[in-house]
């Protein structure tokens, strides 16, 4: 069984290799993330993380939720992002990250949430979809992977 807790500054290497596990193979994924900026979300007070744990302590992925916009009306919007260790999918560990990430948004005051997902990741929009996210639009070509313009999806879903 695993643990889903809040991360911990010494999770933060974790956390960077499994965002850069999708460099280069179709996810939105285009630039790496340093172990710093993982502490840095960490230390803001508008941002969340929680990781799944392995018994064995190993994590196996994350999900968090950081600003939408830095400007002062969009204040009870979040963007929010899951990540899981190729071996964690399709484990059940994505919908027990955001489980635990739902609280955390509304503690932060966030109301409205959004998910930015490659358009052709439909494992990931079908994720959403049963997360109670809706699609909302589409930026077109908006992306380069592998020398291909890549489509990004918007879904939203709306907190109580």
């Amino acid at each position: 069984m695993s643990l889903v807790r809040s991360a911990l500054p010494s999770d933060a290497p974790a956390i960077a290799a499994i965002f850069n596990e999708y460099l280069g193979n179709g996810t939105m994924v285009l630039r790496e993330r340093s172990e710093q900026y993982y502490r840095e979300m960490m230390d803001r007070s508008d941002c969340s993380i929680f990781v799944s744990e392995s018994p064995e302590g190993i994590l196996q992925g994350y999900a968090s939720v950081k600003p939408y916009s830095d400007r002062l009306g969009y204040h009870i919007a979040g963007e929010v992002s899951v990540f899981l260790t190729t071996a964690a999918c399709g484990r059940g560990i994505g919908n027990a990250l955001y489980a635990a990430l739902w609280p955390a948004c509304h503690a932060l005051g966030y109301r409205h949430l959004t998910a930015k997902i490659w358009a052709e990741n439909t494992a990931s929009v079908r994720f959403h979809a049963r997360h109670g996210f809706t699609e909302v639009g589409i930026q077109r070509a908006i992306g380069i992977v592998d020398d291909r313009r890549i489509d990004m999806l918007i879904m939203e879903k709306l907190l109580g």
